[in-house]
């Protein structure tokens, strides 16, 4: 090892370069800080190489699909013979392409970047080791953004996120454990580019019209859901057989590969945060503040590496609220609403409260629900879903929009905006949507919160109205 001979004087440095690294990078670097990026693998993280954009590829081509039958009823002749060697090299060139991108924005922003893996010397110190190279950084503050991983086992019919989503060949069969939005995905998209697939879950804390319709299309798409606890599993060289008990009733599901869908882990017991005295959680994320601040004032974590939910939308927006502090602004410290999107076929877009929540909490609830099937812009395509607003009857405040169907994705942005607003019923209603559009829907089941829905017979109207 050679050790630079001199600890380099730096302003601020960010340890990560994934989604919340290169934000925050970039947003400081626009407010006046001189930044350094350090990164140990590649620009973009787990999201950007092997998580969020080669599973959105792979979902992606099953929405195509599917779509396949909707071509005919169109009049298109088509061959329906899929090669999955041409889609993983199509992954990769997304991939590719996106990974320059952002080191271009770096580059472009002025912003250093060095390869490596850093460590705290102190408090105010980072060693950075790159093969045979190790240089030290004494800096003015650090931001940690250095995300998670997935657990990797020994067997090669075990796989993790990452693992399942580099795959060059189309598994046969596939057995999944969980009930989080990257299952629900994996199991639609791997069955509808024709992998034999096995969801073992027990609901997926959804609101209950969404739960009882992703059941329902389950069904549909030959996706055999079983419920129950598992109780043990085992690999072999060429496939795993999985035991599950329900009822004391025993069964066994075979595959040629399992993923189980499990919390990541925070990356970092590798950074030395131990002999430094940053105050950890029992699950090894870093104990923040409203602002990303650790117990040491000049040393900030985002993302993954520290408490809530493990998703590249919360990562990008602590990111740019500690850039902004970083950089001199005063930023909102107030939790947005994450929306749960699941790029499922067709998608789900939820955020706020279910029904079941909006209840317990107390609110009297109204519910609203148009189907999309009554709406002109879906029945052209075949679309199929819904849009469900949860209301409170006293105040009319939206609580929760739940919606799945295509669509989902482009108007999740409208739900997060109506409750961030506090809208109420009125507000939504008033403005004029596109005609014909999946928008529509939406204005349609907040009219039906008041039995005023124009393409919903007066009986269905009546069913979603919970006063």
């Amino acid at each position: 090892m050679v050790v630079g001979e001199l600890t380099q004087e730096r302003d601020l440095i960010i340890l990560g370069g994934g989604p919340a690294g290169y934000t925050a990078a970039i947003r400081a670097k626009q407010l006046g800080r001189d930044v350094t990026l350090i990164e140990r693998e590649r620009l973009g993280g787990t999201c950007l190489n092997v998580g969020c954009i080669p599973s959105k590829v792979l979902a992606h081509a099953a929405q195509e699909r599917t779509r396949l039958s909707h071509l005919s009823a169109l009049g298109f002749s088509v061959d329906t013979t899929h090669d999955f060697s041409q889609l993983a090299n199509y992954r990769d060139h997304v991939v590719t392409k996106l990974r320059q991108g952002v080191e271009a924005l770096c580059k472009a922003n002025d912003i250093e970047y060095v390869t490596g893996s850093a460590s705290f010397l102190s408090n105010d110190r980072i060693g950075v080791e790159q093969g045979h190279q190790f240089d030290t950084y004494r800096f003015q503050d650090v931001v940690i953004a250095t995300g998670s991983h997935s657990i990797r086992e020994e067997s090669s019919v075990l796989l993790n996120a990452e693992q399942l989503y580099q795959l060059q060949e189309l598994p046969e069969s596939l057995i999944i454990i969980g009930n989080d939005y990257i299952a629900i995905e994996a199991a639609m998209s791997f069955q509808a580019l024709g992998t034999d697939v096995t969801l073992i879950a027990d609901g997926f804390g959804l609101d209950m019209s969404l739960e009882k319709e992703l059941k329902r299309t389950f069904k549909k798409q030959k996706i055999t859901l079983v419920s129950g606890t598992v109780t043990t599993i085992t690999p072999t060289d060429t496939h795993v057989d999985v035991t599950i008990v329900k009822a004391e009733q025993e069964k066994t599901v075979q595959a040629s590969y399992l993923f189980h869908s499990l919390p990541r882990v925070a990356n970092t017991l590798d950074l030395g945060v131990d002999r430094l005295g940053l105050t950890l959680n029992e699950d090894a994320t870093l104990v923040v503040d409203a602002l990303g601040r650790t117990n040491f004032p000049h040393i900030y974590a985002i993302g993954d590496v520290t408490p809530g939910p493990q998703l590249a939308t919360r990562a990008i927006h602590e990111a740019k609220r500690t850039a902004e502090h970083l950089g001199g602004a005063s930023p909102d410290t107030m939790i947005p609403y994450f929306p749960t999107i699941v790029r499922s076929l067709p998608p789900i877009a939820s955020i706020g409260l279910t029904e079941q929540a909006a209840t317990d909490a107390g609110h009297t609830v109204q519910v609203g629900q148009f189907p999309l099937t009554a709406n002109g812009a879906s029945s052209i395509d075949a679309g199929s879903g819904f849009i469900k607003v949860v209301s409170d009857a006293k105040t009319s405040l939206i609580l929760g929009i739940h919606m799945i169907g295509d669509g989902a994705l482009e108007l999740a942005g409208t739900f997060a905006l109506a409750l961030e607003m506090a809208a109420k019923q009125e507000d939504l209603r008033f403005p004029v949507q596109a005609h014909p559009s999946r928008n529509e829907a939406l204005t349609e089941a907040l009219e039906a919160l008041v039995g005023q829905a124009i393409h919903l017979p007066p009986r269905q109207q009546a069913v979603f109205s919970n006063t």
